[in-house]
């Protein structure tokens, strides 16, 4: 299946469970240069009651996010970096996009600090 086909099949699915909206993340984003047999990633939002990501009916070479409940480092991402996918709901997407990229640029600082003193912690020894 080309990349289009696979991305509207999927595009469907999650419209089919209840997403509102959805973005394309990862190495297959706008940019990316995704290995030939790279997962798709995809993160989706839903307004009420969001399943688990094992509860949605996708194709095996896709990885679904949950923004609902992803950790404010990945969602932050996909709200930086990500291609819109689905947008069944625009005011709420746009309100997602806004809380969540003004929340990852306030809080980047501190998790770049996070990511620096787990990687001299672990080169030092630390905790050995």
């Amino acid at each position: 299946m080309d990349e289009p086909a696979r991305r509207a099949e999927v595009a469907a699915v999650l419209r089919g469970a209840g997403a509102r909206f959805a973005f394309i993340h990862g190495s297959r984003a706008a940019g990316g240069r995704p290995r030939a047999a790279s997962d798709l990633d995809v993160a989706a939002w839903w307004r009420d009651d969001a399943p688990a990501s094992f509860e949605v009916d996708l194709p095996d070479d896709v990885d679904l996010l949950v923004l609902n409940s992803a950790p404010l480092e990945l969602a932050g991402r996909v709200a930086m970096d990500g291609e819109l996918l689905l947008d069944d709901d625009p005011p709420a997407r746009v309100r997602w996009v806004a809380t969540t990229r003004k929340i990852y640029a306030d809080e980047l600082p501190r998790i770049t600090r996070a990511h620096r003193e787990f990687l001299d912690a672990v080169r030092g020894g630390h905790g050995r």
